[in-house]
């Protein structure tokens, strides 16, 4: 397990700017290589601070003035400890997704003030490229060189609110401190936390696409490559709708690439939501992926009009440029997929997909969860223990 911060050597200023009032204070940050955990947030304290309690949550933002609290990621913390950093940690970690902007907020009521430190994030000051901690980036003000890539103009690497209340969960710190930092850190695994037996997605928590542009109007079967590192049921099919189209996708499935093989398909899928609505979800039943395979996940749709949104170098030069990972799940970058990633077919019935025009995301996400090993067979070749649930799924050849 890796875990990463922002600031894991650097203190924050020894007093406060004096101000009183209902504070909201936060950093954006995103994460790489796949989906991570976020475990909890920091706040730092200086010498003369507020012991108040901090309350913390974790937004995303989506659009210009557009953003949602993340569930699960509100919590209160106890008393805090003047001159030093103070962890407030989540109830259980939560699923972060590759390339979302999030902003990890705290509030309180003040008294005698906030930490602030002016000129960090802007050209030429210490963070003008931002803060990369591995697969943890915080971003740089405009002014610096390594800014969010969608334009959401919140106006400064960390944000504030003084007339919003001391809630975070209830509002999002929504103005621009400029280049300044207001001293919000955030502590973030790469691996699920012990005991965690649910499933993994590569964009769990993210309602957007990124920088997408509409497809053209034709049928298509899209499809993402990706294999496991263990047997796995296939819970959902998961799909982004964008803005503006008028139908959905009407197959989802997986192939084999091995023998090119459809194994499982769902025809007819029951979206969560409607034509446009963003990422949708259909279940998938009785579906088993095994460990050792590459596999495609695929949607199709016969119809020819607009249905699908792209975003261009997505596997080359975008988040997925060195491949993403969840949990067992492994999706490849551009140069190891075949005969890339992600790859389509056009036509007016689905077909394994196997063409690419570039390094493209389509929008796809797909729901799994690892099983439990088979019980160990007794003497006499006997299999103890309860098989019940194994039987309700249909196991598919390697």
């Amino acid at each position: 397990m890796t875990t990463q911060r922002l600031f894991p050597a650097t203190n924050g200023p020894a007093t406060v700017t004096a101000t009183s009032g209902g504070w909201l204070l936060g950093v954006q940050f995103s994460v790489t290589g796949g989906m991570r955990w976020l475990n909890g947030i920091y706040h730092w304290v200086p010498g003369n601070g507020d012991i108040t309690p901090r309350q913390v949550a974790l937004w995303q933002v989506y659009a210009s003035g557009t953003q949602f609290v993340v569930p699960g990621s509100t919590a209160t913390s106890g008393p805090m400890t003047q001159g030093q950093w103070n962890f407030v940690p989540l109830p259980a970690p939560v699923q972060l997704a590759p390339g979302a902007q999030y902003v990890a907020a705290v509030g309180w009521t003040a008294t005698a003030g906030i930490p602030v430190t002016a000129n960090q994030f802007g050209g030429g000051q210490p963070f003008a490229a931002g803060i990369v901690s591995g697969f943890l980036t915080g971003w740089s003000s405009g002014t610096g060189t390594n800014g969010f890539p969608e334009p959401y103009g919140l106006g400064g690497q960390m944000v504030f609110s003084n007339t919003l209340g001391p809630d975070p969960g209830a509002a999002m710190p929504n103005n621009g401190s400029g280049n300044n930092n207001l001293w919000v850190d955030v502590q973030v695994d790469d691996t699920a936390p012990a005991g965690y037996a649910g499933s993994y997605r590569m964009y769990p928590n993210m309602r957007d696409l990124g920088n997408f542009a509409l497809d053209t109007a034709n049928g298509f079967t899209l499809g993402v490559e990706f294999s496991l590192s263990a047997d796995c049921a296939a819970d959902a099919a998961w799909f982004y709708s964008p803005a503006t189209v008028g139908v959905l996708p009407s197959a989802a499935g997986f192939y084999r690439v091995s023998d090119q093989a459809l194994v499982a398909v769902s025809n007819s899928p029951s979206w969560s939501g409607a034509a446009g609505s963003g990422w949708i979800s259909a279940p998938f039943a009785g579906v088993t992926l095994k460990t050792g395979v590459n596999y495609k996940y695929v949607v199709f749709q016969g119809a020819n009009s607009i249905w699908n949104a792209a975003v261009a170098k997505y596997y080359s030069s975008g988040f997925g440029g060195a491949g993403l990972v969840a949990g067992p799940v492994t999706v490849p970058d551009a140069a190891g997929a075949t005969p890339g990633q992600q790859s389509y077919h056009q036509g007016g019935s689905i077909h394994y997909p196997d063409t690419v025009a570039g390094p493209f995301s389509y929008g796809l996400d797909f729901e799994v969860t690892p099983l439990p090993p088979a019980p160990p067979a007794a003497a006499g070749g006997v299999v103890s223990g309860d098989r019940g649930a194994w039987k309700k799924l249909v196991l598919l050849g390697a």
